[in-house]
């Protein structure tokens, strides 16, 4: 499926054996300063980093700071679990930022307050990233996060919308492989329905990430091409399509809109055949499955551009101001040895999310891969040049709030598509221009 070498991992090597121990991440999750002191002689930075202690992701980003600790005699990481999105902003204006934070998406704000510094003249330094190693990450990670052609923000966990199923119910219903097109998939929820009864056929999220792909790939453009993003386009026959399309599932019964944990609860339950959800929610979807019937995953159709599309979000490193030139180095390392082969493959074979770099596959098993099909389908989308990154306006929140409601009220019946589409515009375009609802 992947253009690279089958080998079998090596990820344990240097990685496998981090058992994290309770000094690591004590209480609530945190670390600081004070109760991990750090080595004489070396240089000190912060990192506040937003995942849950205990959870894959938080678990992963901890055993990664060990091992670069333990490799990096002169340079030591205090890790912090907090929300740095929400957080790091108030601690500049206290005077104690993180030296590095993983933020969110909405980095615009930080951007407005110059609270953060490029990294690229950092990355290309002497000591920055080799060009290989920025070759590796995948483009549409590598320019997730960039303004003008400034890396203000280097996404950290990738995250791709994707169609979890239940394998055992698609064999009991007869259809042999998941659909590859939107028509099919309206063919087979139909299946499901009729030979299935009782079974949900499919649960949506109505949620930009999960709306904008199949326009997307129904030849629809999240703004108006030429307008500088100051204008959407969304009166157009790819939001219509989409949208009626939707519409027509959810009149006929075939489709459901819920939210995460009600679609993780039916599908494991198996009351429900396909799931929309995100690589990210993956291994959720798994642990409510708990090995009851095999779980497959497919990524979104094609639509009638003839290619998929998708939408990339996720956390990324940002290198906050404030802070001295040999910290500012101290984290460049720390950045640059993060998306190198190894960490990359640790990352993406114990976080429940892709490696970012292609630098990471060979040493990703095959074996890993089939037994995984949400990583393996995450790459493939990372791949895909038909996947885009999440737009960076600051008012795009607001968008995406529209867009949302507009997509809800439209495909439930309680506006019609023409309607939904025509206010989705107005609101959309007066957000862009500055006015603001949140």
């Amino acid at each position: 499926m992947f253009p690279y070498k089958k080998k079998v991992a090596r990820v344990g090597m240097a990685l496998t054996g981090l058992a994290l121990g309770a000094g690591l991440l004590a209480g609530c999750g945190s670390v600081s300063a004070s109760t991990q002191p750090a080595p004489a002689a070396s240089q000190t930075i912060s990192l506040w980093e937003s995942h849950s202690a205990g959870g894959p992701p938080g678990l992963a980003v901890a055993a990664l700071v060990k091992q670069f600790n333990q490799t990096h005699p002169h340079i030591h990481v205090v890790l912090t679990v907090t929300k740095a999105s929400h957080k790091a902003l108030g601690a500049l204006a206290a005077g104690d930022a993180p030296v590095v934070a993983w933020i969110s998406h909405y980095d615009g704000n930080f951007l407005s307050a110059h609270a953060l510094v490029s990294w690229n003249s950092l990355i290309n330094g002497p000591n920055g990233m080799p060009a290989s190693e920025q070759a590796g990450v995948f483009p549409v990670a590598w320019h997730n996060g960039e303004v003008n052609g400034q890396h203000y923000r280097l996404e950290a966990d990738a995250k791709v919308s994707q169609l979890t199923y239940n394998r055992a119910l698609f064999a009991k219903a007869g259809i042999a492989a998941p659909p590859t097109t939107w028509t099919q998939l309206a063919t087979d929820v139909a299946i499901l329905k009729q030979k299935l009864p009782g079974v949900i056929p499919l649960a949506w999220k109505d949620s930009s990430a999960h709306i904008l792909p199949p326009f997307l790939s129904n030849g629809g453009h999240i703004f108006q091409p030429g307008s500088g993003q100051k204008r959407v386009d969304f009166l157009t026959p790819a939001a219509i399509n989409t949208f009626n399309y939707f519409r027509t599932l959810y009149q006929h019964k075939d489709m459901i809109i819920a939210h995460g944990s009600n679609i993780r609860a039916d599908f494991g339950a198996g009351k429900l055949a396909i799931a929309d959800g995100t690589s990210a929610g993956y291994q959720k979807i798994l642990d409510a499955a708990h090995g009851q019937f095999p779980v497959g995953v497919f990524p979104y159709p094609a639509g009638s551009t003839g290619h998929t599309a998708n939408l990339v979000q996720g956390l990324g490193f940002v290198l906050m101001t404030g802070h001295t030139k040999a910290q500012e180095a101290a984290a460049t390392t720390f950045l640059s040895w993060w998306f190198s082969a190894k960490p990359q493959a640790y990352w993406g074979t114990h976080s429940g999310y892709p490696p970012v770099t292609r630098l990471a596959l060979p040493d990703i098993s095959q074996s890993y891969l089939s037994s995984h099909p949400g990583v393996s389908v995450a790459i493939q989308t990372l791949e895909s040049p038909y996947t885009i990154s999440r737009p960076l306006p600051t008012a795009y929140k607001e968008v995406q709030a529209s867009l949302d409601t507009a997509f809800y009220n439209a495909v439930t019946g309680a506006d019609s598509v023409q309607s939904a589409l025509q206010k989705l515009q107005s609101q959309a375009d007066a957000y862009l221009s500055g006015q603001s609802a949140l």
